[in-house]
C-alpha cells in the first residue's frame, strides 16, 4: 500500500491538533503523535529535500478515508474558537440601487452578478452573535459535523457546518429550514487551507442554504446608452459610444432643445422584443411624438433593413439616383417620395419610453 503522507495529527497527551510545519528537529521527539482517524502512533518525516509529513509507524495501517473529514472539522472548529471573526462571503446578484426609479430598469441587466456580500458570524455591528462551536451535537433529529450556537441569545437558531468528503447533506437536512454551510468536496489538505485562510466563500469553497444576506445595492453605470441630440433646427446627431446609464441626466450639448437616452439594440430587443426600430430611429420617433417637426429619412417607409449591408438603407436610393443608400438626413426635406413610416405612426410615446428617456438636467 502506498504510504499516506499527513500534514496533521493529534498530540496524544493534549489531544491538540498538530501541524508538522510547527515542529522542529529538537521538539519532534518530545511528544507522541497519533493519527486523527485510526489513533495509531505516527512518526515525523522531516528531511531536507521533500516537504515534511507524518506517517504511520511500521506495522500499523490506515486507509485514510476519513482523514480529511476529521481534519476539516477540527481545523474549522479551531479557527472559530481562536479567531475574533468568522467570515462568510456570499456571492449574490444585487440590483442597482436606482432600479425602482429608473425607466431603464431590467431584471437581467440592472444587476451586479455574483457580488461579494460579507458577513461575520461572530458579530453583527457591535453585538455578539455566534460564540459556541461544537462537534456532532444532535439537533432536532440531525447531527451536523459542526454546530454554531449563541450563549448570548439561545433563541437564535443554530447554524450547521457540514464537511463534504464523500456524501453531501441529505435532502431532508437541506429542506429542514436550518442555515447550512457545506464545504465543497474536499480532495486535499489545500482545500481545507483555503477555507481557513479565506473563510467560507460561496460558490468557491462552499455552498449555503437558507441564508438571505442583506443586499446593499450600488448605482450601476456600465450599461451603454446611445445619446440622441436634437438642435433648435430639429436636426439630430447621435453619440453611439461613451455614454452609460450613470450619465442619463448629463447633457452633452448646452444648446440642444432635446436630448434622449436610448438603449443599445441588444438591450432594446431584450426589453421590447417586438420593437422593429434601431436606437437612432427610436430617438427620432420619440422627438416626433413629443411634437417636434422631425423630417428624417430614418422615419420614412422606404428606410428598411438590408441584409447585404447589415443595416437599414433607403430602398429607393437607385430610383432617386442617389450616390449612396445612406442619404443625409437633410435629403428628406426635399424628397418627393418621402412617406412617413406607418409602423412608427402605430407606436405611442409610452411604447418608446420603455427603451428611451429624456435627459432631465
Amino acid at each position: 500500500m502506498k504510504e499516506i503522507k499527513y500534514k496533521y495529527c493529534l498530540d496524544k497527551e493534549t489531544e491538540e491538533l498538530i501541524c508538522i510545519d510547527d515542529l522542529n528537529k529538537e521538539n519532534r521527539y518530545t511528544h507522541t503523535y497519533i493519527c486523527l482517524e485510526c489513533g495509531n502512533e505516527m512518526e515525523t518525516n522531516m528531511g531536507t529535500k521533500n516537504r515534511w509529513y507524518f506517517s504511520h509507524k511500521s506495522g500499523t495501517s490506515c486507509n485514510g478515508e476519513s482523514y480529511l473529514h476529521k481534519l476539516a472539522k477540527k481545523r474549522i472548529k479551531l479557527k472559530f474558537d481562536t479567531s475574533e471573526t468568522f467570515p462568510v462571503v456570499f456571492k449574490r446578484d444585487v440590483p442597482c440601487s436606482e432600479i425602482n426609479k429608473c425607466i431603464f430598469k431590467d431584471d437581467f441587466y440592472c444587476k451586479y452578478r455574483d457580488k461579494d456580500i460579507s458577513i461575520d458570524l461572530k458579530q453583527w455591528g457591535r453585538k455578539a452573535l455566534y460564540d459556541v462551536c461544537e462537534e456532532e451535537v444532535w439537533t432536532d433529529g440531525f447531527k451536523p459535523d459542526l454546530r454554531l450556537t449563541s450563549s448570548f441569545n439561545p433563541n437564535i437558531p443554530p447554524i450547521f457546518i457540514e464537511i463534504f468528503k464523500t456524501h453531501e447533506s441529505s435532502d431532508k437536512k437541506i429542506t429542514s429550514g436550518y442555515k447550512i454551510i457545506e464545504t465543497i468536496r474536499l480532495k486535499s489538505e489545500e482545500d481545507i487551507d483555503d477555507i481557513i485562510n479565506r473563510g467560507f466563500v460561496e460558490k468557491e469553497n462552499c455552498t449555503t442554504t437558507c441564508f438571505e444576506p442583506e443586499k446593499t445595492g450600488e448605482k450601476k453605470s456600465d450599461i451603454e446608452i446611445i445619446r440622441v441630440i436634437i438642435n433648435r433646427y430639429y436636426k439630430a446627431r447621435f453619440i453611439l459610444h461613451g455614454f452609460n446609464c450613470g450619465m442619463i441626466n448629463l447633457r452633452a450639448d448646452p444648446q440642444s432643445v432635446l436630448e434622449l437616452n436610448v438603449l443599445t439594440l441588444s438591450h432594446v430587443k431584450a426589453i421590447y422584443p417586438n420593437m422593429d426600430l434601431n436606437p437612432s430611429q427610436i430617438g427620432l420617433a420619440f422627438a416626433e411624438k413629443k411634437g417636434m417637426p422631425i423630417r428624417n429619412c430614418m422615419l420614412c417607409d422606404s428606410y428598411r433593413f438590408n441584409e447585404y449591408y447589415n443595416k437599414s438603407i433607403c430602398v429607393k436610393y437607385k430610383f432617386l439616383a442617389l450616390d449612396s443608400p445612406f442619404p443625409q438626413q437633410e435629403f428628406a426635406e426635399k424628397c418627393g417620395k418621402y412617406r412617413h413610416s406607418q409602423y412608427i405612426e402605430s407606436l405611442t410615446l409610452a411604447d418608446l419610453q420603455k427603451v428611451a428617456s429624456e435627459v432631465q438636467e
